[in-house]
């Protein structure tokens, strides 16, 4: 049985997987928290105790001071939190490693593109009470030990299955701007078909963001075939505003290369399975047709 309890009460120890920019954000947003122990967790590969620096958005360079352990059944054994910002093509391994050895009283929150990773969790981590979480902050690694904050966005929470009406004050200390999402499901539908019309065509365009505007005719063709799906699966969505979503965010983040171009262009696996290949098996069960959307998702698999 889920323990439900645990995230109502004051939260001390609070457990991030890695050394990735969106982990290693919320390590700095929680330096100022007397109350909560933060720890970062690595796998045994990797060099422990790192200096790591974040340089704000204001320009300061400023440390992360955190203590950093390695994935172990002791380094989980009192975490009340443990963050999983990974990618999405990660977590099942990842799961896999900590599924034998999490303690069931700890909440897990997962933070990543796409979807899939809340199935993932349930199948290896039943009786763990599960969050879902989505970002819009503007953070990049630029080395193994120094990140570039860009922009402070927000961070949407919200928990799956069970209804929580409030999150204890020291969680709410991960972002200074944390939302509670009482329909975290219908939010990463909508992040997803974000995701679906930027990563894609800017990763296989090789154009930032904002130069989405020179390919009118396939932003609008993944819209339609994602807005399509979505009616047919009877998701609440307004197909305006979505649209609108999708065109502001390309605004918002112009000058930005999207995680998929990056990956892509530096010869790292891409999140693909999780956006494209998610649409396109969800087009499969409900017999409809995806074919500009699956015609990319090819073409991300073959580059």
């Amino acid at each position: 049985m889920v323990n439900e309890v645990a995230i109502m009460q004051n939260l001390v120890q609070i457990g991030i997987i890695g050394k990735g920019a969106v982990g290693v954000n919320i390590a700095f947003n929680l330096r100022h928290s007397t109350n909560i122990e933060t720890t970062l967790l690595i796998r045994d590969s990797y060099k422990l105790n790192q200096e790591l620096s974040i340089k704000t958005v204001k320009g300061e360079q400023k440390a992360i001071l955190c203590k950093q352990k390695y994935i172990n059944q002791h380094s989980l054994a009192q975490l009340d939190l443990l963050i999983l910002p990974v990618k999405q093509y990660q977590l099942e391994a990842l799961l896999t490693l900590l599924s034998p050895i999490v303690n069931s009283n700890t909440t897990l929150l997962l933070l990543h593109n796409g979807m899939g990773g809340i199935e993932l969790a349930q199948r290896y981590c039943p009786n763990n009470l599960l969050l879902a979480g989505i970002t819009t902050d503007g953070i990049y690694k630029e080395s193994a030990s120094t990140y570039i904050q860009t922009a402070v966005g927000k961070l949407e929470v919200g928990c799956i299955e069970y209804e929580l009406s409030e999150l204890s004050e020291p969680f709410a200390a991960i972002h200074p701007n944390l939302q509670w999402r009482d329909d975290i499901i219908f939010a990463l539908y909508q992040k997803l078909a974000i995701n679906a019309v930027i990563n894609p065509l800017t990763a296989l365009k090789n154009c930032k963001n904002g130069e989405l505007i020179n390919y009118p005719n396939e932003v609008s063709k993944i819209k339609e075939e994602v807005f399509d799906l979505y009616e047919f699966m009877n998701l609440p969505i307004d197909n305006h505003a979505l649209s609108q979503q999708i065109d502001d965010v390309i605004q918002l983040t112009k000058h930005n290369y999207s995680s998929m171009h990056q990956d892509l262009h530096n010869g790292r696996e891409t999140e693909v399975e999780g956006i494209l290949g998610f649409l396109v098996a969800k087009a499969e069960e409900t017999g409809m047709k995806m074919d500009f959307v699956k015609g990319l998702y090819q073409q991300l698999k073959k580059a």
